[in-house]
C-alpha cells in the first residue's frame, strides 16, 4: 500500500499531466476536468495535513520520551514551556503549548493557524451550519502573479459570412474587444479576541474557526462576483457590468425562464448553469399543476424542458430574490493573488497583556468577466 507521501506525489503528477495536456491543446479545462482538479487538490491538501500531523507527532513523542541532556535538574512541571529538554514526566498539554510558543518565536508575532498548531484531543467543537453558497463552484480559478492584471473583454460579435464567387470581395465579420485593466482586492475579517488557552483545551477549535472564517471570505467574494458595484475597493460584479444580456419578465415565470435560453441561443451562447436565490428555487421546485394541491410540475422531464437538458440549478444568496442568472460560467475567472488563509496573533499589545489570541483571515483576488453577453440576467417578476 502506498505511503501518504507516495499518494501525494501521485496526485501531484496527475494534476501536472492534466494541466500540461490542456496547455498543449491550447484550451481551458473542461467543467469535468476542473471538477476533478478541485477534488484531487482537496485530497492533496488532506494528505499534506496528515503528513504534517504525523511528523509533528513523531517530534513531540521524541521530546516527551527523552530526558534532559544538559545536566540541569528541574521539576517535571517546569514553567519554562519552550520545548527544550522537557522531562519524561511533562504533560501532553504543556508540550503542545511549548511547540506553539516555538512556532511563534520562529515566525514573529503571527503564526499560520492551519497546519502549525497541534492541539491535544479534548472536547469536540460542533459547528453551526452555513448556507449553501456554491456559485464559486462554477467559476474557474487561475493564479495571479502581480497585484495588477489586464485582459481582453469581448463586447461584440457580428459574423457576416457569405458564399462568394471567385475574384469578388469577401464579406467582413466584426469581432470587437476592449482592454480591461484591474487589480486584486483584499477580502478580510478578524475574530474577536478569546483566551489563548482555548487552543490548548479544545481539540478542533482551531480547525472549526479556520473553516468558518475562510468560508465567510468566500461568501463575500461570491457576493461581489454578482453584485459588486466597482466603486472604491468593490469588485465590478455581473449585475453591474455593461453588456450583460437582460431578459425581462414575460407572461409568467416558467415562460420567462424558457425564453432566457432562446435569448442566449440567438446570441450563439451556450449556457452551462443557472444560479437562483434559494427562495426562488424552492418556489419553482414546489410549483403544482393547479397552484395548491395538484401534482408537482418540476419532474425531470418538465425541468429539462424549462431549464434546459443537463443544466444545473445552483442556489446562492448572492443572487437577489426575483432575479436569476443563466450563463456560460467559463466566461468569468477568479484570479487568485493570495488564497484565503488564517493567521493567529497573541504576542503583541493588549493581546499579550491579557493572554488572548485573535485570528485574521484574508485573501487577495481579482475578477474577469470576459464576455458580458454570455450572462443573462433574468427577471422572475413583473
Amino acid at each position: 500500500m502506498a505511503t501518504l507521501k507516495e499518494q501525494a506525489q501521485e496526485i501531484k503528477a496527475g494534476l501536472e499531466a492534466l494541466v500540461a495536456k490542456a496547455v498543449r491543446e491550447n484550451r481551458d479545462l473542461t467543467e469535468a476536468e476542473a471538477r476533478w482538479v478541485r477534488e484531487q487538490a482537496k485530497k492533496g491538501l488532506d494528505l499534506k495535513a496528515q503528513i504534517e500531523k504525523v511528523e509533528r507527532s513523531q517530534e513531540l513523542l521524541h521530546s516527551l520520551t527523552s530526558t534532559r541532556g544538559d545536566g540541569i535538574d528541574g521539576p517535571a512541571d517546569s514553567r519554562d514551556y519552550t520545548g527544550k529538554g522537557l522531562s519524561t514526566g511533562s504533560s501532553w498539554s504543556k508540550a503542545v503549548y511549548g511547540q506553539m510558543r516555538k512556532t511563534a518565536d520562529h515566525l514573529g508575532v503571527k503564526a499560520l493557524l492551519t497546519g502549525q498548531i497541534a492541539v491535544p484531543p479534548q472536547v469536540e467543537i460542533v459547528e453551526l451550519p452555513s448556507y449553501p453558497h456554491r456559485l464559486l463552484d462554477l467559476v474557474a480559478r487561475t493564479p495571479l502573479d502581480s497585484h495588477t492584471f489586464g485582459y481582453l473583454r469581448q463586447t461584440a460579435r457580428d459574423e457576416n459570412v457569405g458564399v462568394t464567387a471567385d475574384g469578388t470581395l469577401k464579406p467582413t465579420s466584426t469581432y470587437t474587444f476592449e482592454e480591461v485593466e484591474d487589480r486584486a482586492r483584499v477580502v478580510a475579517h478578524l475574530s474577536e479576541p478569546f483566551p489563548l488557552r482555548y487552543l490548548d483545551d479544545y481539540d478542533n477549535l482551531a480547525g472549526v474557526l479556520d473553516s468558518q472564517m475562510v468560508d465567510a471570505v468566500l461568501d463575500v467574494l461570491e457576493a461581489q462576483i454578482v453584485n459588486g458595484t466597482g466603486e472604491g475597493e468593490f469588485f465590478t460584479g455581473i449585475l453591474n457590468t455593461t453588456g450583460v444580456t437582460d431578459v425581462p419578465f414575460t407572461t409568467d415565470v416558467l415562460t420567462t425562464i424558457r425564453h432566457a435560453r432562446t435569448v442566449l441561443g440567438n446570441k450563439a451562447e451556450n449556457p452551462t448553469a443557472w444560479v437562483f436565490n434559494p427562495t426562488d428555487l424552492e418556489a419553482l421546485d414546489l410549483m403544482r399543476e393547479d397552484g395548491t394541491t395538484g401534482g408537482f410540475l418540476m419532474n425531470s422531464t418538465a425541468a429539462d424542458t424549462v431549464f434546459g437538458p443537463g443544466l444545473r440549478r445552483v442556489p446562492s444568496l448572492a443572487v437577489p430574490a426575483g432575479t436569476a442568472i443563466l450563463a456560460d460560467w467559463s466566461q468569468v475567472r477568479l484570479r487568485v493573488r493570495e488564497d484565503a488563509q488564517t493567521l493567529a496573533f497573541f504576542q503583541s499589545g493588549e493581546l499579550f497583556k491579557y493572554n488572548l489570541v485573535q485570528l485574521r483571515t484574508e485573501g487577495r483576488y481579482g475578477i474577469e468577466i470576459r464576455r458580458p453577453q454570455a450572462f443573462a440576467v433574468v427577471h422572475l417578476t413583473a
